[in-house]
């Protein structure tokens, strides 16, 4: 009985950690006008309220758009962050944490360099990833894909896409792996020749015989084949 209650006492810990992390990363933040100057105000899990002064604020034309985006008559910002080169006149807000103004598209408050903007769409987005094309290219957050084929874009999962001429893994391109025949399995995934964990191929492992397991258990493996058992990609030798 005691390896369940140790497996439930594990995950809750791990839940509370995420909630934490997912805390201190979503600062709640919010402007603030006083005595002439603008502050971004926020809140940390280690250090508590912040406050961060937008130096180039011009005070008298500050204007909060939402609370995680504001502009004066020369600039933008996400946050506390300047986003060089943003036109404040012609900027308008997307779901968060994406914007854009006549010129271009703003994840995070960096810019994504668009080359087409009457043909942008976004794919995927949301406070982890950002997966966007236009007639010329695919996006992932603030990086262009050079070489990528934008009609033919798939989204598999998390960080993880696709067109008919690559596999992107956070927007880079996994040379080896086959598109036609990639497959994502959880951290896991497959093509006709090679398993990858994380990007990175599992060198020996099976991908026609490939099993990823769907419950974590700390001493237990991750994935099997009909070679080896393995665990956060590598061989694990596993008495059962």
């Amino acid at each position: 009985m005691k390896k369940p209650l140790i497996h439930h006492a594990l995950t809750s810990l791990l839940f509370l950690l995420t909630m934490l992390l997912a805390t201190a990363c979503n600062d709640g933040g919010k402007y603030e006008i006083r005595e002439s100057k603008v502050y971004y105000t926020y809140w940390t899990w280690s250090f508590g309220p912040q406050n961060y002064e937008l130096e180039d604020a011009d005070s008298a034309s500050f204007e909060s758009i939402e609370d995680w985006v504001a502009r004066d008559d020369q600039h933008v910002w996400f946050k506390q962050r300047l986003i060089k080169g943003a036109d404040p006149a012609s900027i308008e807000v997307e779901d968060y944490p994406l914007l854009h103004d006549k010129h271009d598209y703003y994840y995070k408050g960096a810019a994504l360099g668009v080359k087409d903007m009457a043909t942008f769409r976004i794919e995927k987005c949301n406070d982890d990833e950002l997966w966007a094309t236009d007639s010329r290219y695919i996006y992932f957050d603030s990086l262009r894909i050079e070489g990528s084929d934008p009609a033919t874009f798939e989204y598999l999962e998390f960080v993880e896409a696709k067109d008919r001429l690559h596999v992107y893994y956070f927007g880079h391109i996994l040379e080896e792996a086959d598109p036609a025949t990639y497959e994502v399995m959880g951290n896991y995934a497959r093509d006709k020749q090679h398993v990858f964990y994380c990007g990175h191929i599992v060198e020996g492992a099976d991908p026609a015989t490939l099993v990823v397991e769907q419950k974590f258990e700390m001493d237990k493996p991750d994935a099997k084949d009909k070679n080896n058992y393995y665990r956060n990609g590598k061989v694990f030798k596993y008495n059962k």
